[in-house]
């Protein structure tokens, strides 16, 4: 018994110093040059490839945003009307219209016009059986909408819709100033209430000839003085909301459907006998029409037959002289 336990000892003893060797050897391994040469490789490669992604995404991002669209210091100085006019392909027409909603209503915008359509490029047909046909019919579904945001979050929302691209056609984003469109308005509603004034004190002490032509006068400066108010409530509308229009649209589709279908049936054709007998018929009328024909045209025949036998009696007489 003694000499089993030694024996089992001497073997635990050669094992734990095999352990203690490897891992020293795995330490000086990790510790060598060669392993930090790696271990920096690997670094580098990886901070490239998340400098690529960046990248990549700052340039997605920067796809649709122009300068037009964003709020800068010149905005506290004139007013701009901001639209923008988009068309690109996406992956899923349905599923992006609802993100893009989803974006619009979250930065308090709203939807004006969304139409949601499948156009037809073309059909094809052919027959697969005597009784069926397979028709492909060749659609692509896209959408046109029409939203509008504040302007201070148009930048922002057109970033947002960015992800729902998959290829850019176009895009127009204008900055319309309309400053001195909105000084106008201003002085013209300053001008239409002094003269309201005017004419209303002319009115209240009888200094007017004529009262009724002065209220005449005064009904169409008020209504004059409201179309200005409200064309500037229109304007400041347009300024506050940015309009956007967008059309998207995806890859082709195809739909097959198999629909019954007859087949043609051939077209009547007569027997030979009655094809015989109706051509013997017809050969009869050719006849017909043409004996009528030559007794309708007697007298020119007569006479073409006259001028034939004169022209050969003169000929003969010719001969004879000679």
């Amino acid at each position: 018994m003694k000499t089993i336990s030694k024996i089992y000892l001497l073997g635990l003893g050669i094992v734990l110093m095999q352990g203690c060797g490897r891992e020293r050897e795995s330490k000086a391994i990790a510790s060598s040059p060669e392993a930090d040469k790696l271990k920096s490789e690997e670094q580098v490669a990886g901070n490239s490839a998340s400098k690529e992604t960046e990248s990549a995404d700052t340039t997605k991002m920067n796809f649709i945003p122009s300068s037009a669209s964003k709020i800068g210091k010149i905005d506290s100085i004139k007013k701009f009307i901001r639209t923008a006019d988009i068309k690109f392909k996406v992956k899923n027409v349905e599923r992006s219209t609802y993100r893009i909603e989803d974006i619009v209503n979250h930065f308090d915008g709203f939807v004006i016009n969304t139409h949601l359509n499948c156009r037809v490029n073309y059909t094809e047909s052919y027959r697969i059986k005597e009784d069926s046909v397979m028709q492909r019919m060749h659609y692509v579904v896209e959408n046109n909408m029409t939203f509008r945001v504040p302007k201070t979050l148009l930048d922002t929302t057109l970033k947002q819709i960015v992800s729902q691209i998959d290829f850019l056609d176009y895009r127009i984003i204008k900055a319309e100033d309309v400053s001195f469109a909105a000084l106008r308005n201003k002085l013209s509603k300053k001008r239409f209430a002094k003269y309201d004034e005017r004419v209303t004190n002319a009115i209240n002490t009888n200094k007017t000839k004529n009262i009724l032509n002065a209220e005449n006068s005064l009904l169409s400066t008020q209504e004059q003085a409201d179309e200005n108010e409200v064309a500037n409530l229109e304007l400041n509308d347009k300024v506050e909301y940015s309009t956007v229009q967008l059309l998207i649209y995806q890859d082709e589709k195809t739909k097959r459907d198999i629909i019954f279908s007859e087949e043609k049936q051939p077209s009547y054709k007569p027997s030979f006998g009655k094809e015989f007998s109706e051509s013997i018929s017809f050969g009869w009328q050719v006849i017909e029409f043409i004996v009528l024909l030559i007794i309708k045209l007697w007298p020119i025949i007569l006479i073409a037959l006259g001028i034939y036998v004169l022209v050969k009696r003169l000929r003969k007489k010719e001969k004879v002289i000679i």
